[in-house]
């Protein structure tokens, strides 16, 4: 039993991709709502290691029971070039995070993380509309979220990154789409008001540095992180010691959740 669905013959399966992937919470957040849909699916995490993910692509293309999987760090940008076709969504940002099987048996790449991440601050009732952001991280989760973000109504969007030609592309990539100037690349140093979110890889870990100092961090700034395990990163739990409003990567999860079962039972339920 996986998350209190029978596993039978007939099973059809979608995995989570990732190196790590101990840290992967799809599958807990998906199962149960296949499982309410009566869909004979099951979500199950697979460790691929970087340098093997053609291989193992490879592989999963040749699983008729395999009807997609998601993505995760750090693959998200690499799946691009191995999928056959990308949602314009997913070419637009430059990275995938859900590859659905197509009826032709093709690999299509799909990119929920900024609708997932804008979905999960809304059921929060966290706001978006009128606001300026920073992002810590020029990854594909960054770019992702900076493009909802401003489709979701935010005013600006300040984006930090450790190599600065990245942070560059990824404003000026938001800036072409939208027309205007509504991104720049600046400093890890959230100002009064701000939405700040972590959108590194690093909080994984107890030993990891910090990716912007907590003392930065004031009461009126909303802190969001993207990683989901742990739940309540270092920083998260800084924040909400010193009276910052905090909300947990889980809530992303949660918000892709219903957008990736939406998606895989369009065709296989």
């Amino acid at each position: 039993m996986v998350t209190g669905v029978s596993i039978r013959g007939t099973t059809r399966l979608i995995g989570i991709i990732g190196d790590p992937i101990a840290q992967a919470k799809t599958p807990a957040a998906v199962n149960p709502l296949f499982a309410a849909r009566g869909a004979d699916i099951v979500s199950v995490p697979l460790h691929v290691p970087a340098k093997d993910l053609p291989v193992i692509w490879a592989g999963l293309k040749a699983m008729p029971n395999l009807v997609g999987f998601g993505i995760t760090l750090p693959h998200k940008q690499t799946a691009i070039d191995l999928c056959d076709s990308l949602d314009p969504v997913a070419a637009r940002v430059g990275a995938v995070n859900l590859v659905r099987r197509e009826r032709d048996g093709s690999f299509r790449g799909y990119q929920f993380d900024g609708k997932g991440f804008v979905r999960g601050l809304q059921s929060k009732g966290i706001r978006i509309e009128g606001r300026d952001a920073l992002i810590v991280g020029a990854g594909g989760a960054s770019v992702a979220i900076a493009f909802a973000l401003i489709e979701a109504g935010a005013n600006s969007i300040t984006v930090s990154n450790r190599t600065v030609d990245k942070a560059e592309a990824l404003a000026e990539a938001v800036n072409a789409e939208f027309g205007r100037k509504v991104a720049k690349v600046g400093r890890p140093e959230p100002e009064a008001g701000q939405l700040v979110i972590n959108a590194t890889s690093l909080g994984l870990h107890d030993t990891d540095a910090l990716p912007l100092g907590a003392d930065l961090l004031q009461p009126g700034m909303t802190f969001a992180e993207v990683i989901a395990q742990p739940e309540t990163t270092r920083l998260l739990a800084l924040a909400a010691a010193k009276g910052v409003e905090t909300h947990s990567g889980m809530h992303m999860i949660t918000g892709q959740a219903d957008l990736t079962v939406d998606h895989i039972c369009e065709l296989w339920a």
